[in-house]
Formats: C-alpha cells, sequence, structure tokens
C-alpha cells in the first residue's frame, strides 16, 4: 500500500514511474522514477501508526548503503527516500531527496 500511495504522490510531482520492485542480484529498488531526465532510486518505508511514528527510521545506514550499492549497479545516481505514515487521521507522505 505504502509504495503505492509513494507512487501516486511523485506522480503528483511530475515524475514518471519507470519500474516498481526492481530485483538487482538479492536486493530490490522499490521504485524507479524519472524527474526529468534524472532517473531516481526510490526506497519506500511504511508505517501504520497512531501518529508519533517516523518511517524514516527504518532506513538505517546499512539499508541505505544497500540500496546505494543496487542503484550503482543499475547505473542511478540518486537515492530518495518517501516516508508514508497511514493513521487514524489519515496519510502522511513525506519525500526526502538524496539520502544516499
Amino acid at each position: 500500500m505504502g509504495e503505492s500511495l509513494a507512487a501516486r504522490f511523485l506522480i503528483g510531482r511530475q515524475a514518471r514511474i519507470i519500474a516498481r520492485n526492481v530485483r538487482v542480484g538479492r536486493g530490490e529498488i522499490d521504485l524507479v522514477v524519472a524527474l526529468g531526465e534524472r532517473r531516481i532510486a526510490v526506497e519506500v518505508k511504511t508505517v501504520q501508526t497512531g501518529g508519533l511514528d517516523d518511517p524514516a527510521y527504518a532506513f538505517t545506514r546499512p539499508k541505505a548503503a544497500q540500496v546505494r550499492r543496487l542503484a550503482n549497479r543499475l547505473g542511478i545516481p540518486r537515492v530518495d527516500l518517501i516516508a508514508v505514515s497511514i493513521g487514524p487521521s489519515g496519510v502522511a507522505i513525506r519525500w526526502v531527496p538524496d539520502v544516499a
């Protein structure tokens, strides 16, 4: 659900979804998008919460390094994070560019 919300969010900001759940060796990139001429690897972290948890906390240094390695193998120069919080008051989405 978080990846679909993230994809719609990015489309609303002029991004084009190139691929979802891209397997690279044993790893996976959640979304590959084009923003203008730039390709971006996007990691999506989602939590269902009462409103206090930040899904970005799940994007640890080891996870960032892994996604960066996978993106490098695909020749993608940038890694962004989309943090999706789903709670009783609705959905909050935060885009953190160039995180790894």
